[in-house]
Order: C-alpha cells, then structure tokens, then sequence
C-alpha cells in the first residue's frame, strides 16, 4: 500500500489526475466505436457527460488505494474494470442504472446503537440461494459497488465470504462493520475473497460517547482496532460516522479528522442523523440547520484541499445538495435490500417495493424505478418520515418497512422536490 505521505492528492495533483482519467476514457471508448453505433457525435457526447459526472466530486480529495484512484466513497476506484462498469451504466444505458446498493446480508448484531435504521425491521435472514441470487442479479443490472452489511456481517463470516465469492471483478466490495467479531483469520479470508474496503462506525471522537450509543463498554476500541487491522492488511478504510449537530458546533468533526488521520483512514463519511428506524419520525437534530451545514462545507473544503495524511471528508450534506447530487435513492444511483429481502429505496426510508421472496429483482426495481422516473433534490428520508410514521401507526404494523401495498398509497401522491439540474446536464434522463 502507498505511504501516507503518497496516497491523499491536493488540488494540484487532482488536476493531473483528471486529466488522465479523461484521456484514458476517449481513448478506451475510440477503439469501441461500435458501443456508440459508429456515431461520433455520440461518442462524444459520451466523454462530455463522463468529465461532468467525475467533476461533480472534484472537491473531494482523491486517495490512492492498491487498486487505483478513488475520487469519491461510491465510485469504483480508477483505473479498475469496475470503475468503467459504473461510467457504462450510469451513461451508456437508458434509463441509468444504479451504481451503489446498501446490501444487508444479515440482522444478527450484538450491538443496541440508538439511531439503527433496522432496528424495527423484522424477519429471518433471506435464504442464501436467494440472498446469491440477487447479488449476481444486481450486478447484471450495473451495480458497480456493494457496500455489504448487517448487522454486523462478521458475526455470519461464511455467509459473508460466500456472498462475496459470487460476485466478479465488474464490482467493488466493502463490508459496513462495527469491528466485532474481527480476527486475523476472517481478515485473511476476507482478503482473498477481494474485499476492497471497510466502512467502520465510529460515531463520535470521544469513546465514552460512542461506547454510549451503541450501548456496548469497549466498542470504540473494538471499532479502532479493527481499523488499524484492515489498513495493515492493505484494505481500504472509511470511518463513519453520525455526529450530532451539538457535537460538531463544539469542534467534533475536527477532532474525528484528527482520530481518522491517526489510524491511517483513507475516508471519513459524515453521516447527518435520519429520522428512520429507531428515529423513524423525530424532527429535532437532523442536521438541518443552515449554519451547521455551512461549518461543514467549510471543513470539507478545508481538509479535502489539506496535505499532511489526512483523510478525504465525504459529507452527506454536501452530496445531496439540490446543486450536486440531491436525493440518490430510489435506484437513481443507490438502493437498499434488507435482510429479510425487501427491496427498499434507500436504507434510510422504511418504504419497501417488492420482497425478493415474491417477486423477481428486475420486477422490483422496474416497479420502484416508476416512482423515480427523474431524479429530484428533496431529503425523502426527511421530508417523508412522519407520513411514513402515521402509515405505520395507522395500519398497527409491527415491524419496518412498510409493506408495497402501503407503500403504495404514499407513494402515488408524494412530492420530490424539483428535479436535480445535474442530470438535465447529463443529459441521460429523457423527461
């Protein structure tokens, strides 16, 4: 792996590597004429779009990993067939494909976090033939990158590593992990199954307060040692994190950037608190307030432009901004499976589509894809948490998510927000 002297770009270094991204592609693609039916205007048509998407996170700092540059958490790193996979379905397929699922393989955790977005789903585990059967199913349909979790999906390792031998080199895999149940073997194992990275919950810079939320003593230390486990085994490390918004006004995210850097982390993942699960309906504390969110686009320019290993600041604030990304789920460019088998539009809506145990994947996500024909800029697991709260009231449902035919009836009248302008620039949905 590259030092940590090496492997974090400023904006200089950025800009060479850009550069080479964009000769690289016209290149790859000119020897392909025929993807763009002998058709120059369509080829470059093509490269316009690839440079507008891959500038969208020309504020983040690219980090070098052992498989190439990562200009962003959910994009595969370049130069891998991944990455390409994922230029290919987002821009050469109509409609777009997603890139990215949130794949939960697992509800067995012994951890009890307060703000879980699972923690009133319900069911057993899908079974395995399925659970492999929709993992190689989404990677037909494009996605570039899964982001495999639980629970904790250590506490199932040979489930894990099954899941992760079915699926090829067209995708990058991670693993969301607390650290527990971590040993020099399940690491070794998980290696030579091509893991690629790790996304570790650390939810705040002070182990007293982590080790308070997830309501287990020792958990923080558990967390950073598995980081420092994972980063000597040459796997990519993100830290994420919930912090809440008293805690960043106080200086936390500061001090997490400062933690993240002593364990060698590649990202830090500021994750804003969501009304779901456990939350599913509060209001106060949800990291909309204008000045935090300003104190955070500070900082994640600050850092991202800032040499001395720290890591890359990837803020969930900033990447749904109306001007960036907005609002991804619903398949525009992630969704979520949960353990049980329900296809839902984002980890953070307790809204299902269609289970797995019905219905075949492409059914779904045809049906979910329906609801999100254009992508739009409003936070859905915000602006829609407390209707979905009343619909789970209303109907007496003793677990999450909601069922497709309640989903339903929200889902027919709801309100979006207005559409994303990025992808009227891309040119790559039709309405």
């Amino acid at each position: 792996m590259p030092g940590p002297d090496d492997r974090f770009l400023t904006p200089a270094g950025r800009n060479l590597l850009y550069l080479r991204i964009a000769l690289h592609t016209a290149a790859r693609y000119a020897l392909r004429p025929g993807r763009f039916g002998w058709s120059p205007a369509a080829f470059l048509r093509f490269l316009l779009r690839a440079l507008r998407l891959l500038l969208v996170f020309r504020d983040n700092k690219p980090v070098r990993t052992a498989s190439g540059w990562k200009i962003d958490l959910y994009l595969p790193a370049y130069p891998s067939r991944a990455f390409f996979s994922a230029l290919e379905s987002k821009l050469l397929v109509s409609p777009p494909m997603p890139l990215t699922v949130v794949f939960s393989m697992t509800k067995a955790c012994s951890y009890k976090c307060e703000h879980c977005y699972q923690h009133r789903d319900g069911g057993d585990d899908l079974p395995e033939d399925l659970l492999l059967a929709a993992a190689r199913g989404m990677q037909d349909l494009g996605v570039a990158m899964f982001d495999i979790e639980g629970g904790e999906p250590l506490l199932r390792l040979p489930r894990l590593l099954n899941l992760l031998r079915a699926l090829d080199d067209r995708a990058e895999l991670w693993i969301n992990t607390t650290g527990a149940g971590l040993t020099p073997a399940a690491l070794e194992s998980l290696k030579a199954a091509r893991l690629f990275g790790v996304m570790i919950s650390i939810h705040s810079p002070s182990a007293a307060a982590h080790d308070a939320l997830t309501g287990v003593p020792g958990s923080f230390e558990t967390a950073c040692g598995a980081a420092s486990a994972f980063r000597s085994a040459g796997v990519a490390v993100a830290v994420n994190s919930v912090l809440s918004e008293g805690e960043i006004r106080e200086g936390g995210l500061e001090r997490l950037m400062d933690l993240a850097r002593g364990l060698d982390a590649d990202f830090v993942q500021l994750i804003h608190p969501k009304p779901a699960g456990n939350w599913l309906g509060r209001r106060e504390s949800m990291q909309q307030d204008p000045a935090v969110i300003e104190q955070v686009r500070t900082l994640h320019r600050r850092y991202n432009s800032r040499p001395g290993g720290y890591p890359c600041l990837v803020s969930q604030v900033l990447e749904e901004d109306e001007d960036r990304l907005g609002c991804t789920a619903g398949g525009v460019d992630r969704f979520y499976l949960n353990a049980y088998g329900e296809v839902q539009p984002c980890e953070f809506l307790n809204l299902s589509f269609g289970n797995l145990r019905e219905e075949p994947l492409r059914v779904i996500m045809e049906r979910m894809r329906s609801y999100f024909p254009e992508p739009c800029s409003d936070w859905l697991c915000c602006t829609q948490s407390a209707e979905i709260e009343r619909l789970f009231r209303e109907n007496k449902l003793q677990r999450t998510p909601l069922p497709w035919a309640v989903t339903k009836t929200l889902v027919e009248g709801w309100t979006r927000g207005r559409p994303t302008p990025l992808y009227k620039k891309l040119g790559i949905y039709k309405r």
